[in-house]
């Protein structure tokens, strides 16, 4: 199907071609038709499906096929809930007009601009005004904007503009313009926002699309913050402990990783199989019911939907996180989805959180919350003087502050007694600055650095190294034994290796006189 068979101007679906646009998309079929029967309409969709398209398209062509000279405001009112959405749909329509831009009137109002223009603009004939709810909620509580001659009202994102309490807005507009001005309005299922959405345009036809991010926000995602490797260790332990003989699907970046944890989990009494060590027969839940899987490796297992899904790493693309979850967007019933991140994986966490539109909700399991202090937050200043900027923990020469009692002395002046002038001024020598503070920094440092390291959830390897402390029977000494009245010292095994370490002396070399 093409632009030109759902109804457009020949001349202005020519102008849609040259602007990129090959086909219409699924959203487009459904809704341009229906703005050409100037009907209104609730589109049940996350984003994208060529939303900006689905509705700039008929708005266009109706202004195109009813122009109209003398007027005041604007014709068609565009609601959106970002300054940066803004842009985007004026671009698109400077794409689509082409040559005839003259012919489409445009103008928008946003915060961080002065008023007095604003509201001049709001009386001048527009054909089409994009405006965030911001800064036109100030305009219509101080009657500066009407919209009695709206002819077409698009709200681009209604569930983000009710979470930031501009619902009155809303139900102002919808009370000032003609009842046969049509609404186009986009919204994402809410709690909240969903029934009122249907309360106010109880006449609208509704129209769902089932894109990728709507299919992703029906999915149960969770994040659990972690400190570390042993703590997403520690946290995929109790997850598989809790959902114990349930199909569980691990995701890893790299192979190294999934090895490594299959290693681990096998130390905690869990039989993980990473799947690029498996033959081809036996990479499925039902030959291995726990399965690492590895990006790295192109493959991702059959999945019912009902399974676990552990991002234990999470991937730097959406698109591969998307890959991970193909086979469960869509299922009628799906099993949690649990993303572990710590600081390393914060932009990739933000990645997929921005593609969705929404933030994934976070949750701590008791015992197990996050303890590490932020890197940012240690404090690696040494107690006297200034550690090197360039080295961190307070490595090198601490720098002496420079003393000046006269314009142009680059030294200080010493005293009667003929001490150095740091010594003069009650100062230590400034190698003591670089002995005594840097030294306590670093040791401080270090000692959190290893606790960090080690973590409080146990040693890297998983447990491998967990070995219980056994006291030697044949020691040398009992602690307190000197204090019994039948003391008798005890002789260290003659079997016992003996260690004696002796010191070769190096000799200096004679040094040859210069010529």
């Amino acid at each position: 199907m093409s632009f030109s068979e759902l109804g457009l101007q020949e001349t202005f679906a020519e102008h849609i071609d040259a602007a990129g646009y090959e086909t219409p998309t699924e959203l487009q079929q459904q809704l341009i038709p229906l703005m050409a029967q100037r009907k209104s309409a609730l589109v049940w969709t996350q984003s994208a499906a060529g939303k900006t398209g689905a509705f700039l398209i008929p708005a266009i062509d109706y202004i195109l096929q009813n122009p109209l000279e003398n007027h005041q405001g604007a014709r068609v009112l565009v609601l959106t809930s970002r300054r940066d959405r803004v842009n985007q749909i004026t671009y698109t329509i400077k794409r689509l007009v082409g040559d005839e831009q003259q012919q489409i009137r445009t103008g928008f109002i946003v915060s961080g601009r002065p008023y007095q223009p604003q509201m001049r603009l709001l009386r001048r004939p527009l054909d089409l005004m994009i405006a965030t709810p911001g800064r036109l909620s100030d305009l219509v509580d101080n009657n500066k904007a009407n919209f009695s001659n709206l002819e077409l009202l698009i709200i681009d994102d209604l569930t983000a503009i009710y979470k930031k309490g501009l619902a009155e807005l809303i139900n102002k507009i919808v009370e000032q313009k003609p009842k046969a001005a049509p609404v186009i309005v986009f919204v994402r299922h809410d709690d909240e926002v969903t029934p009122y959405a249907r309360k106010i345009f109880a006449e609208a036809q509704e129209i769902t699309i089932q894109d990728e991010k709507s299919l992703l926000l029906q999915l149960t995602q969770t994040v659990h913050n972690a400190d570390d490797y042993t703590h997403k260790l520690a946290l995929t332990d109790y997850l598989l402990d809790h959902y114990k003989g349930k199909s569980t699907v691990i995701f890893t970046s790299s192979s190294k990783t999934a090895k490594t944890l299959a290693d681990n989990l096998a130390n905690h009494g869990h039989t993980a199989d990473a799947t690029h060590l498996l033959p081809e027969e036996e990479r499925n839940l039902e030959a291995c019911p726990i399965l690492i899987v590895p990006d790295q490796e192109n493959f991702v297992p059959e999945m019912s939907g009902k399974e676990m899904v552990i991002h234990f790493e999470l991937p730097e693309k959406v698109e591969t996180y998307q890959n991970r979850l193909r086979d469960v967007l869509g299922c009628e019933e799906t099993g949690p989805v649990l993303l572990l991140v710590t600081n390393q994986d914060r932009e990739n966490l933000k990645r997929i959180e921005a593609y969705q539109g929404e933030a994934i909700n976070a949750r701590h399991i008791p015992g197990l919350e996050p303890k590490a202090t932020p890197r940012s937050t240690v404090s690696t200043k040494p107690a006297h003087g200034r550690a090197n900027p360039r080295k961190e923990g307070g490595g090198g020469k601490a720098r002496t502050p420079r003393t000046t009692q006269g314009q142009g002395e680059r030294k200080a002046r010493p005293n009667g007694s003929g001490a150095k002038p740091h010594q003069a001024q009650g100062r230590k020598p400034s190698s003591s600055h670089a002995n005594n503070g840097p030294v306590q920094a670093n040791g401080n440092g270090d000692d959190k650095q290893r606790q960090a390291r080690k973590g409080p959830y146990g040693r890297l390897n998983g447990g491998a190294q967990r070995k219980p402390n056994t006291m030697r029977s044949d020691a040398p000494y009992e602690i307190g034994s000197w204090e019994k009245q039948d003391y008798v010292p005890k002789q260290p095994n003659a079997a016992d290796k003996k260690v004696v370490i002796r010191y070769k002396e190096k000799r200096r070399q004679p040094s040859t006189p210069s010529v």
